[in-house]
């Protein structure tokens, strides 16, 4: 845990692909998902978050379930940069790829507070690094992710490169000479254990190509995607990433005060107590994160009233309705016809 209390965070776009590739694979489907407390519904809610150290458990528990020691290069080859929302539209709308790169570096914070993302260059190389900062364990995750991050790193510079693109080495924080043997296939090039990041090492003259197959940002989408991203991200105090927390849980149901003390890798008992003293009590968040939640929801005249009650955790529309005439004084179909600026219902 962080030194202000908070809870490092990934945005869930990230597992859109577990589903489908344990699937594909053979393996059941919601196993892991349990194993790892993340609710299989979150992979289809790429702007909602997922704690940090919960990913890289489902990273673990799906690659038990289907055997593949190398599920993050798996994951990569069904993800495309755009399937990770403003964050990665904002890197393919650049002109060339040195922009892209450092654009992942600035932003790559927003993306998860725990991701550090470098580039180096020494002459006439380059080096692109990425980190995970401050979890020291879930070892199996970590290198997952890492692999996983290094194939989204090609696939970007693809982007620029050519689709048959391959770095000069790859660059590995861990692996045993059996994982080096196989991300030398995969990757067409040598590689090595540093023991420090992950990293891709090419030609410095790359950084000067054009993003060929990508659609340039005018500056107002540009700068309405970095809005989105930015104000999206959990407030940065412990109970802001609480809140963070039960928004992830609500679309696999009403989350249970084990459930989210668990993801805060706490005691129920100490879970309860850090909340008295920021001046907030579980109950209070679950109404408050429903609210917010619905009123973002009626927002979209495509939702329906009975998938919102489910995202948020309800049984049934009518409980929902309820609830929302006591938070906003008005029922949803009267609060969605106002922000849509229809009459009132006769």
């Amino acid at each position: 845990m962080r030194p202000n209390g908070s809870i490092p965070f990934i945005y869930a776009s990230i597992i859109a692909p577990v589903p489908d590739v344990v699937a594909d694979h053979g393996g059941r489907v919601g196993r892991p998902f349990r194993e790892s407390g993340v609710p299989v519904e979150l992979a289809s809610e790429p702007e909602r978050v997922v704690p940090l150290r919960d990913y890289l458990a489902l990273l673990e528990a799906a690659a038990r379930e289907i055997g593949d020691e190398h599920l993050g290069l798996s994951l990569a080859e069904r993800l495309r940069i755009d399937d990770l929302g403003p964050f990665g539209r904002l890197r393919t709308g650049l002109p060339t790829l040195r922009p892209a790169i450092e654009t992942t570096n600035a932003l790559i914070h927003y993306f998860s507070p725990a991701l550090r993302c470098w580039l180096e260059i020494d002459g006439e190389i380059a080096r692109w690094h990425y980190e995970l900062k401050g979890v020291r364990d879930c070892r199996e995750g970590r290198r997952l992710d890492g692999e996983y991050s290094l194939f989204l790193f090609r696939t970007l510079i693809r982007l620029a490169a050519g689709s048959n693109w391959q770095p000069s080495e790859v660059l590995l924080e861990q692996a045993t000479p059996q994982q080096v043997s196989v991300l030398r296939s995969r990757f067409g090039a040598p590689a090595r254990a540093v023991g420090t990041s992950y990293g891709l090492v090419f030609p410095r003259n790359v950084l000067d190509l054009p993003m060929t197959y990508a659609k340039p940002l005018r500056e107002i989408e540009r700068r309405a995607l970095l809005s989105r991203l930015i104000s999206s991200a959990p407030d940065d105090s412990f109970v802001g990433s609480v809140k963070a927390i039960i928004r992830s849980q609500l679309c696999g149901g009403y989350p249970e005060i084990s459930t989210v003390a668990r993801s805060a890798k706490l005691s129920v008992r100490t879970f309860q107590r850090r909340l008295a003293d920021a001046g907030a009590s579980y109950s209070g968040l679950i109404a408050e994160v429903r609210r917010d939640l619905a009123k973002e929801m009626l927002a979209d005249p495509w939702k329906n009233q009975l998938d919102i009650a489910m995202s948020l955790g309800y049984s049934e529309a009518a409980s929902f309705s309820r609830a929302f005439k006591q938070w906003a004084g008005v029922t949803p179909g009267e609060f969605r016809r106002f922000l849509l600026g229809l009459p009132a219902a006769i």
